[in-house]
């Protein structure tokens, strides 16, 4: 007992001496707090706010009787399956590609607020117009400075500077290793170097008063690096019984950020509308050309029975020779049915031969009356591969190990 209350003494004076000695460095801890104080408000001033945008895409599950997944019989069964389908969709470089050039996210546009710079989105005082058939270095940050109302400096400096040619959606080879740039020019007139060549106007958001005394920069930007800046929206379902995708972006300038989430869910919609719509003209074509055939068989299957008639000098022939007729009226509808089986492996044999880029105008076997698992199979796959393929051309060569790849499973299947 004697112990334990002298354990319980050690502790006590222990607590009061550690006590004691901070008392008398109270002037850290005040020292402190203000310090944090401070650097809160640093950060807060001179950090731009991230902003969440979403938005909600409604998931039909209404395919086309023309659509070849639908027609090959391997149509998804359940809605969880069509939902990943989509996402896939959504989340893939072709749609990011497409959305960022329809926005024209060429040129960012920035304002140097002290120790800050911020985007300026369809704000800034100034507009870029240039020619998208000259090349032009991406990546390299440019300072302008108004001078007056009429003049303007210019300023860059950059390392390893790439041109892209915005008309062939392509870089130029090679690369520039150290650029430097300065000069003074008037608003309209062509700045010309070895890096860029584009003009400067002012534009109806100029105000004398406030723009004149601040910093502005621009940069040129490629699709590539803005599909992969943008392709990180995350897409995910409501719930899990819902057949609505919530898209998710986070960006540092709030209007941007919703004009892209606005455009990638117009261009999904789109390009949804243009596959259907390709897919019913092609396979609405080939049977309109396979009718043709069936219709001609027919004209000539009537054309004999007039001259049978003609021949024999009767108008009402008899049930036995009716039934002859019919007998071969059958088996030219079975021919020109066959035709249209022979035709189309014909043309399904030309495609992998020639080993089309697309398949844009492949109809589905089934839509043609023929009933093989195995060949269904087989159409789907190439569909699949076919449409990776084109996706992966955007940003790759015919020689890259992607595409190789590709070519492989394409040719072995």
């Amino acid at each position: 007992m004697e112990n334990f209350e002298n354990i319980q003494q050690e502790e006590n004076i222990d607590i009061k001496a550690l006590v004691f000695k901070f008392s008398r460095h109270w002037y850290l801890f005040v020292i402190s707090i203000f310090v944090a104080i401070i650097v809160a408000f640093l950060f807060n001033k001179y950090t731009n706010p991230e902003y969440e945008v979403s938005s909600t895409v409604l998931v039909k599950d209404n395919k086309s009787k023309l659509d070849p997944s639908a027609l090959l019989g391997i149509g998804l069964s359940n809605t969880q399956q069509n939902i990943e389908n989509e996402i896939g969709k959504l989340s893939s470089f072709t749609l990011a590609y497409r959305s960022v050039r329809k926005l024209h996210f060429e040129v960012s546009y920035f304002e140097k607020e002290g120790l800050m710079t911020k985007e300026m989105y369809k704000t800034a005082p100034f507009e870029i117009v240039f020619d998208t058939t000259v090349p032009q270095a991406v990546g390299l940050k440019y300072d302008l400075k108004f001078l007056n109302k009429n003049e303007y400096s210019l300023e860059a400096e950059g390392e390893l500077i790439q041109k892209y040619n915005y008309a062939k959606r392509k870089f130029e080879e090679g690369q520039i290793d150290k650029v430097s740039f300065k000069g003074k020019f008037r608003f309209g007139q062509e700045v010309r170097s070895p890096y860029n060549r584009f003009k400067i106007i002012l534009n109806n958001k100029f105000d004398p008063k406030e723009d004149l005394d601040k910093g502005f920069q621009f940069v040129f930007n490629d699709y590539v690096s803005l599909t992969k800046r943008y392709m990180g929206v995350k897409i995910e379902p409501i719930n899990r019984e819902a057949s609505i995708l919530k898209l998710t972006l986070k960006s540092h300038t709030l209007p941007k950020a919703v004009d892209y989430l606005n455009m990638l869910t117009e261009q999904y919609l789109d390009r949804n509308l243009e596959v259907k719509n390709k897919i019913a003209e092609n396979t609405i074509n080939f049977i309109n050309s396979q009718l043709r055939i069936i219709s001609d068989s027919l004209k000539a299957a009537e054309l004999n029975l007039q001259k049978f008639r003609s021949k024999n000098e009767v108008m009402d022939i008899s049930f036995q020779a009716q039934q002859v007729f019919q007998y071969m009226s059958d088996l030219e509808k079975q021919k020109a049915e066959l035709l249209i089986k022979s035709q189309y492996y014909n043309n399904l044999r030309n495609y992998i031969k020639k080993n089309e880029s697309n398949l844009n105008n492949l109809v589905a076997p089934s839509a043609m009356g023929i009933e093989d698992p195995a060949l269904n199979a087989l159409v789907a796959q190439l569909i699949e591969l076919f449409n990776k393929k084109a996706e992966a051309l955007l940003y790759s060569t015919q020689k890259s190990p992607t595409i190789i790849t590709i070519n492989s499973q394409i040719q072995s299947t």
